[in-house]
């Protein structure tokens, strides 16, 4: 996972996107890989920035340095970030991608003229594909992105076992409250005072902290 992006649209997809605020915590300084100063890299691996800026895509950048917008390649894209309320059920499917943002200049009206000059931004786009198609994370990097991979899976499991929990709870509680309603209803002192007693019962042994028992074989 790695994004190339000028500083304000950098900001904006690493709050809004979320294979990259999940794989790319930290944001690099364009110095780093030679690049102009008003972008940022996200990256997962620093392997990969380096192998994806290399001196001809570098020179295209320097060279249309108003024009791009963004440059964001991904095999754990699934779009936008949910929704913090929102509760999902399983890990959202993910895809290939290899996305490209550029600022054509003419206000919607391009001329023919203006896409010949933009020519080598195409060129560009092709040039990635190939260079994505043909790279291969190193062995260290592979294990670590596995590692990354596996961790948001771990991580996703316990919180939808979290919520499992809370939601039987909650079912749990609106029973019982049903079912006190229902007895109060009936005005049958008797019935309410054993319900009440089963109920005191129950929450005494919830608060009852669990023994281990110990078996011990006598010689």
């Amino acid at each position: 996972v790695m994004c190339l992006a000028t500083k304000k649209t950098a900001a904006r997809l690493h709050k809004t996107m979320a294979d990259l605020s999940t794989y790319c915590p930290e944001k690099k300084r364009p110095d780093k890989y030679g690049l102009p100063a008003n972008f940022t890299v996200l990256s997962e691996m620093g392997e990969v920035a380096n192998a994806m800026l290399d001196a001809k895509v570098l020179s295209v950048i320097k060279r249309y340095e108003e024009c791009i917008d963004y440059i964001h390649m991904s095999d754990q894209y699934s779009g936008p970030r949910l929704q913090e309320d929102t509760q999902p059920t399983k890990l959202p499917e993910v895809k290939k991608v290899l996305l490209f943002g550029f600022n054509v200049p003419g206000m919607g009206r391009v001329s023919a003229e203006t896409m010949e000059e933009m020519r080598p931004l195409l060129q560009l786009v092709f040039y990635c594909v190939d260079k994505v198609r043909r790279f291969k994370l190193s062995k260290e990097a592979k294990q670590k992105s596995d590692r990354n991979r596996l961790k948001v899976e771990e991580e996703f499991l316990k919180t939808t076992h979290a919520q499992r929990q809370e939601a039987a709870q909650l079912k749990r509680e609106e029973r019982r409250r049903v079912e006190k309603e229902r007895i109060m209803n009936e005005e049958d002192p008797d019935k309410q005072r054993k319900w009440e007693e089963r109920e005191h019962r129950r929450e005494l042994k919830r608060r009852t902290p669990k023994m281990k028992q110990l078996k011990v074989k006598t010689l």
